[in-house]
């Protein structure tokens, strides 16, 4: 017969077989039924032990509610400002500045524009004041020379902001910042609809390129764009806009600026370093402080005008007012070249007047090193401007590039 102690078994904590209990004219013990009127509550049992409740547990209020509302709104404030903080592109490149960028930029605008307008000014009362004492014929050429650089500038400013205001402003896409939010757990819904909104709002800028029309192939090649790299963005557009043919979005804005915008990226590049020899050139050779300021003015606004064109954008207001208010400032840095000119070429013509001492040649060293003096401090400042535009040039496409690069 089995054990009835549990503890001499060696297998401890195996139960063994129940011991027969002799009825030795004991009555067991009746079992506890529920009486069948007696209904029982939900969580209780057919031993009368409630379930464990907290004490402090009773409805919400009307005021609990609203406060959990609050509470929730907070914090979605809180996400939403962190997911536009992500993804919020700053072109500009003001940074923390940010609050003060607009009143920043066009206080540098007024500035600029007010201290090349009045060195302009000064520059052309001297010039007419030098044209006085000339003969009548020297004095019409000089007049109508004023007036042709004038126009030309005139000219260059009007077609600008015509081409300007018909342009829709640039919302640039930071992929970057779309793909940190998507690794946020919480905020994933968020970049999910960014993403949507964000490929939506490039392909409504496909549809409008103006690729179709003969009039604006013929203003696209005259900015840069050949018909081949126009054909190669037509099939590439047609590619963008088959809904079926990339299977996530980062595929899609992978192709995007690899096959749309790279080509305009190039043609802008092109652009600017074509405008810049121009500037290098004129001011190089430019008889007067007059013609250099003037010169810079013209061929700074002509590129823009072809960088709008090629990205079929403009900037916003706090882009526009920066890039103004550096055009007049690098026309005013332009004018300025003559002030420090004499003393670049004294430089060039010490120097040169040295190295042919060296190699013992003495004749006619004076007048070599005065040429070669004045040649190069003119080269010298010609290439300064050309350094200037290429760099207004390369922030005007970082601020009209559809998106940003990571």
């Amino acid at each position: 017969m089995p054990s009835a102690d549990w503890d001499e078994d060696d297998r401890v904590g195996v139960p063994t077989v129940a011991p027969t209990v002799r009825n030795r004219g004991l009555t067991p013990p009746a079992r506890q039924e529920v009486e069948p009127s007696v209904e029982l509550r939900e969580g209780e049992t057919e031993l009368g032990r409630p379930p464990q409740v907290p004490g402090g547990l009773a409805p919400l209020s009307d005021a609990d509610r609203a406060a959990l509302r609050k509470l929730d709104e907070e914090q979605a404030a809180r996400e939403l400002a962190e997911a536009e903080r992500l993804i919020a592109a700053d072109p500009t490149g003001l940074g923390w500045l940010g609050w003060f960028g607009t009143p920043l930029a066009l206080a540098f605008l007024v500035g600029s524009a007010g201290l090349a307008g009045l060195f302009v000014f000064n520059q052309v009362l001297s010039v007419l004041g030098a044209l006085a004492a000339q003969p009548a014929w020297a004095q019409y050429l000089g007049y109508a020379g004023l007036v042709l650089l004038g126009g030309c500038v005139l000219y260059a400013f009007l077609r600008l902001a015509l081409l300007y205001a018909t342009l829709r402003r640039n919302q640039q896409v930071q992929v970057k910042g779309l793909r940190e939010l998507a690794r946020r757990t919480r905020l994933r819904w968020l970049a999910h609809a960014k993403t949507a909104e964000a490929k939506g709002q490039l392909e409504g800028y496909l549809r409008k390129y103006p690729l179709d029309a003969d009039k604006d192939r013929k203003a696209l090649a005259r900015a840069g764009l050949t018909e081949e790299v126009q054909a190669r963005l037509r099939r590439v557009r047609d590619e963008l806009l088959d809904p079926a043919r990339f299977a996530s979005s980062d595929e899609w804005f992978a192709r995007f600026r690899e096959g749309f915008q790279a080509d305009l990226d190039a043609a802008a590049e092109a652009r600017v370093r074509f405008w810049a020899a121009r500037v290098w050139v004129v001011t190089a050779v430019a008889p007067n402080a007059v013609v250099d300021t003037g010169a810079t003015v013209f061929y700074t606004l002509s590129m823009l005008t072809d960088l709008c064109r090629v990205y079929n954008l403009r900037a916003g207001r706090t882009g526009t007012a920066v890039l103004l208010g550096r055009v007049f400032f690098n026309a005013y840095l332009a004018g300025q070249g003559a002030e420090w000119e004499k003393l670049v070429e004294d430089q060039y013509d010490q120097l040169f007047h040295e190295a042919l001492g060296v190699v013992g040649v003495g004749v006619g060293a004076n007048l070599a090193g005065k040429v070669v003096g004045k040649v190069g401090a003119r080269a010298t400042t010609g290439y300064l401007n050309r350094v200037l535009v290429i760099r207004l040039g390369r922030y005007a496409a970082r601020l009209l590039r559809p998106v940003s690069r990571d």
